[in-house]
């Protein structure tokens, strides 16, 4: 029992005590992409492969976590109870902390100036 709590409170100490992204290496998101379902982020991003000079295991990482989103966002719509499915559904800005976590450094700038600069698409 001991164990337990002595587990418990270290946990809660790490997770209060360091954050998984500092705050200030958060990026904001676009104007644009933020009404914008959370898939369309990574999808952005790996249609500007080429400029961004992504490798392929970057760009698989990419399309993985886009079909991840998609797949969690169609789950969400097709839930009877969207008020308990709310807090499961992806954010856009959750999905630019992970595609951007998938970057080195030096890309996640020019990314994050690509994002802001593609237009949206025609509905």
């Amino acid at each position: 029992m001991r164990n337990r709590i002595l587990r418990l409170a270290i946990l809660a100490a790490v997770s209060l005590g360091v954050p998984a992204v500092p705050s200030s290496a958060q990026a904001t998101l676009p104007r644009p992409l933020a009404s914008r379902p959370a898939f369309e982020v990574p999808s952005r991003l790996l249609a500007q492969r080429a400029e961004l000079g992504l490798t392929a295991a970057e760009a698989a990482d990419l399309a993985a976590l886009s079909a991840e989103l998609y797949s969690q966002e169609k789950f969400w719509h097709a839930g009877s109870k969207p008020w308990i499915a709310a807090a499961r559904c992806p954010s856009p800005q959750h999905a630019l902390d992970r595609a951007l976590a998938t970057l080195t450094p030096a890309q996640r700038r020019p990314a994050v100036r690509a994002l802001a600069s593609t237009e949206e698409p025609a509905q």
